[in-house]
């Protein structure tokens, strides 16, 4: 029983032993005002009796008619005549009942009166003695009237001081439930501050937890903005603030193996040449802020999207990878972007002519990182020597003629009526080797050859249908659920969340798995989710109502929305797999992941590793405390396992 229903108790317990306690007294004082009352009466009409009876003829007749009047026009039970050696003359006797009172009434208050006595004379000489006794019926009717009336007020007193007291309690206990619920937000990431409570007692514990709640809002404001310090300096270049070297080829490493992003696309470097020239003349602190100028420059001029990266990759040389993009509109930004450098005023003399060297190299999925590198160097030497933009073209992303969009729209609305897709998993492992969940992406089989979900996701996003791929994959994988014991996870793109009916018919498909859907995690990626986290929290609702999970992959951007996605009941993160690259050699990504990993572990989020690919990364990410890996090692594990 909680504090507040005993003192509740206590209260109305405490007021009905003070309202009994009256009632009980008043029902006694009432009683003895009636034993007065009765006695009264009967020593009255005793005294008048007798004194009829002195001054008549002292006949036995006579005396019985003045009796019979007196006994028949009052509220008598007995009246008695003796004489002087106490033999009874005349008795008059009628039974003493009470209409309408209960018998217990009588039994528990009996009225205890004194009969009433007078002497009868004849001059000087005794004649005999009259007993006079009242009725003590019509007394017991007007005290059950009473018991009922204040019977009846005292409840109604009772009633009232038990809701005022309910009420009062509700007061209280409103800014206390408050309190509580602030306590539970905190502990949820949510750090609400309360208006405080009227109650003087509870106004120093809300102020105490709104300073807590300010407190831990900072706390985390603090770590949040450490953590993207550390994944600063780690993969940005401190001069201008763009991706460095390592960070990059990271980039260019997951694009190569990630199958969820385009299978191909195109890389571009832009040399600025000369910059010892540039140093002699402007001086280094200059030509460093000139560098960040042209980073500046570049990152306007490319209008940067998500899965755009621009990184300087050391001295004068710029980097620019954009998976899904043709090599003839690489070409064509490329050139925007030197001619946007090339306007840049150098404010030097005319002595010192800026160089600009560039190349452009597509590449596929198929490919290495290093052959991609090896051409994008080869091409820029081409360029240094030719002048101008090299473009070197690669082989074709996609393993069928590319269709237009009207083919693309054809294809993909006759694959989903004819059900024509299907799942392909990746193992999830914990740090043992253990088997978390299999994550599956969408494929569409077609024309002898398998595309998969970058190669058509693109074009379904163009034409309207990527929210029905989404429910595809979903579909398929409630019937793995119902076919296997394994978890399962399916990816879901972030624009499908907010696209009208798509979460009416997830809420559908997880019914029709039923208790299965505990066993199913939807993963929604990081990089197309905006500020807000727009659609999570109507996810999360339909999610919870059948037990499913949900995950963040791709994580790495965000990190100060860490609190708000644990408020949204997030289940586990996968860590962006740019931060996996070379984990055991590189000193600062190991303190960004250790950082999140210390974060996200206070906020009871388990965080995953993207793109493992060797057993030293394994083993990098174990030791900062990463609780499973996905990606080539994963898979190798499993199947030497």
């Amino acid at each position: 029983m909680s504090l507040l229903r005993r003192l509740w108790v206590s209260v109305v317990v405490a007021m009905g032993v003070v309202l009994a306690g009256s009632f009980g007294v008043s029902l006694l004082t009432a009683r003895g005002y009636f034993e007065q009352q009765l006695s009264a009466q009967a020593g009255d009409g005793a005294v008048s009796l007798a004194l009829s009876m002195s001054q008549q003829s002292k006949d036995v007749a006579t005396l019985e008619l003045l009796i019979a009047a007196l006994f028949d026009g009052g509220h008598f039970r007995m009246i008695r005549f003796t004489d002087p050696a106490g033999k009874v003359l005349i008795e008059r006797v009628q039974p003493d009942v009470a209409d309408g009172v209960p018998d217990w009434l009588p039994a528990l208050l009996p009225l205890n009166a004194r009969p009433g006595q007078a002497l009868v004379s004849d001059g000087w000489r005794q004649v005999g003695q009259v007993t006079v006794e009242a009725a003590h019926g019509y007394a017991h009717r007007s005290l059950w009237r009473g018991c009922l009336q204040l019977g009846s007020l005292m409840l109604a007193i009772g009633l009232f001081w038990a809701v005022a007291v309910s009420m009062l309690m509700g007061w209280v206990r409103r800014p206390l439930d408050e309190m509580a619920e602030q306590a539970e937000a905190i502990g949820g990431g949510q750090f609400r501050v309360l208006e405080e409570p009227r109650v003087l007692e509870l106004r120093s514990m809300a102020r105490a937890l709104n300073r807590m709640s300010e407190r831990v809002r900072t706390l985390f404001a603090e770590q949040a903005g450490r953590i993207e310090s550390l994944r600063d300096e780690g993969s940005h270049d401190a001069g201008t603030g763009l991706l460095n070297r390592a960070a990059f080829n990271g980039e260019l490493r997951r694009v190569l193996s990630d199958p969820d992003v385009p299978p191909g696309g195109c890389i571009a470097v832009l040399r600025i040449a000369d910059l010892a020239g540039l140093n002699q003349k402007l001086g280094r602190v200059r030509t460093d802020e000139w560098l960040a100028s042209v980073a500046s420059t570049l990152q306007r001029s490319l209008e940067a999207g998500d899965d755009m990266a621009l990184g300087r990759l050391g001295g004068a040389e710029f980097g620019v990878l954009v998976p899904g993009l043709g090599l003839g509109e690489g070409r064509a930004l490329l050139e925007r972007a030197c001619g946007a450098v090339a306007a840049l005023d150098l404010k030097i003399d005319d002595t010192l002519r800026l160089k600009l060297d560039a190349a452009a190299v597509a590449y596929r999925r198929d490919d290495t990182p290093g052959d991609v590198l090896a051409r994008v160097d080869s091409a820029l030497m081409r360029a240094e020597v030719e002048g101008g933009i090299v473009a070197e073209p690669g082989g074709s992303p996609l393993p069928i003629p590319a269709p237009g969009e009207g083919g693309w729209r054809e294809m993909l609305e006759g694959a989903l009526a004819r059900h024509d897709f299907a799942l392909a998993g990746y193992p999830v492992l914990d740090r043992e080797g253990r088997l978390v969940h299999r994550e599956y992406m969408l494929r569409l089989p077609v024309e002898g050859a398998v595309l998969t979900a970058g190669q058509f996701m693109p074009a379904a996003v163009r034409v309207g249908l990527a929210a029905a791929c989404d429910l595809e994959a979903i579909r398929l994988g409630v019937d793995l659920l119902a076919a296997s014991a394994e978890p399962v996870a399916i990816n879901v793109a972030p624009r499908s969340l907010t696209e009208a009916g798509f979460l009416d018919k997830l809420d559908m498909l997880l019914a029709i798995a039923g208790p299965n859907a505990a066993r199913l995690s939807i993963e929604v990626s990081e990089r197309g989710l905006d500020a807000s986290l727009a659609g999570l929290e109507s996810l999360v609702e339909v999610l919870s109502r059948h037990g499913a999970h949900l995950g963040i992959e791709h994580f790495g951007r965000q990190l100060a929305a860490l609190p708000r996605l644990y408020a949204l009941r997030l289940a586990y993160l996968k860590l962006d797999g740019s931060f996996v690259v070379a984990l055991h050699e590189n000193e600062g990504h190991r303190r960004l992941v250790k950082a999140i990993v210390d974060v996200a572990r206070g906020l009871e989020v388990v965080v995953y590793a993207e793109q493992v690919h060797c057993a030293e990364e394994w083993a990098a990410a174990s030791l900062l405390g990463v609780g499973g890996m996905t990606g080539p090692e994963a898979s190798r594990r499993q199947l030497a396992g």
